[in-house]
């Protein structure tokens, strides 16, 4: 929330209230924190971490949550289904209150959407979750979210004439797995393997795309050889899974990597859907080099033509001398008198 002193500067206040607006929105939004900070924490009744249910299309199930309150005082706390996504660096996030709802997320429903729990106390929450009929079968994730009041943040004085205040959000969630039975299908998609060198690093990007219907979680090595002799071997990141539909980008670095490089990378990504490869070819060179080496390539050719024109005049002079050199032998080519 922003709070404009008299006079404010209009362009300033515009993008204090936007920067403040946005760090509102991260405070409540991405991975959700652990499932207990210590103060407050929600929990399945009958299972370890997360939910884990398996169910038809067109069939529900009763299952309880336990919200846990450590603290001293009762706290009222706003409590809400999503639906999960896969971030593009592959981690498991629940998404924000106001997002659409189209799979867990919309089939929760809770009895009421605020809870108190009392002090040092556990409050028990029922909910139940309902697959449409004719819903397609694989894997679906979301969450049970719960939500504590906003706290006020600090006022500062940016520029000396505008004030800017965040508010923070904090929220917790519980993980929701949800199989709905049917053919298991699990395919993984790949892009072109690419690179980019940065400085003395090297990063190489593989775009991967989980087409199926069932989570996945892949792993990938890399593999650069150089024709020069020097070879390597790098680990993508390993990403904490791919729910279905989803995408992301896996990474590779090579440190001090050489300056001149001539050669092939190829990687290889294994997942519950199988083991395939990606190829490219790693070339570059500094530009003074590149420079250089165009240089002594325009020279050795000028040379090799240079040479070539003078070996032509060569014979062609040559030819002639001899011709003269035989017709002076020859009487037949001597005139009559």
């Amino acid at each position: 929330m922003t709070i404009p002193f008299p006079r404010p500067r209009r362009a300033l206040t515009t993008a204090l209230m936007t920067a403040a607006l946005a760090l509102c929105l991260l405070a409540g939004s991405g991975p959700v924190a652990a499932v207990d900070n210590g103060a407050l924490g929600i929990r399945p009744a009958n299972e370890s971490d997360f939910f884990h249910i398996s169910l038809y299309p067109g069939a529900a199930l009763e299952a309880t949550a336990i919200v846990t309150n450590h603290t001293p005082t009762a706290v009222t706390l706003l409590n809400y289904p999503v639906d999960a996504t896969s971030t593009p660096q592959g981690a498991f996030a629940l998404a924000n209150q106001d997002e659409p709802r189209p799979g867990v997320g919309g089939w929760v429903q809770l009895a009421k959407d605020h809870i108190t729990v009392a002090a040092n106390s556990e409050l028990k929450v029922p909910f139940r979750i309902s697959v449409p009929a004719g819903t397609p079968p694989g894997d679906y994730a979301g969450g049970l979210i719960i939500q504590s009041p906003p706290i006020q943040g600090k006022t500062s004085t940016v520029d000396g004439d505008t004030a800017v205040r965040l508010d923070v959000i904090q929220r917790q969630g519980v993980r929701i797995y949800l199989n709905v039975a049917g053919t298991a299908v699990s395919t993984l998609k790949h892009g072109d393997l690419s690179w980019q060198k940065t400085g003395d690093t090297l990063t190489f990007t593989l775009p991967l795309n989980n087409t199926g219907n069932t989570i996945l979680h892949p792993s990938a090595t890399l593999d650069v050889s150089s024709w020069l002799g020097a070879n390597t071997q790098l680990k993508f990141d390993t990403p904490e899974s791919m729910l279905p539909g989803s995408a992301l980008e896996l990474h590779a670095r090579l440190a001090q990597a050489p300056a001149i490089q001539s050669g092939t990378a190829a990687a290889t990504f294994t997942s519950e859907a199988g083991t395939e490869q990606s190829e490219t070819s790693v070339v570059y060179a500094p530009w003074p080099l590149l420079v250089a080496g165009l240089f002594l390539v325009l020279a050795v050719a000028y040379g090799a033509w240079r040479t070539a024109r003078f070996v032509r005049r060569a014979r062609h002079a040559i030819a002639q001398i001899t011709e003269k050199e035989r017709e002076s032998r020859d009487p037949e080519t001597i005139p009559a008198r």
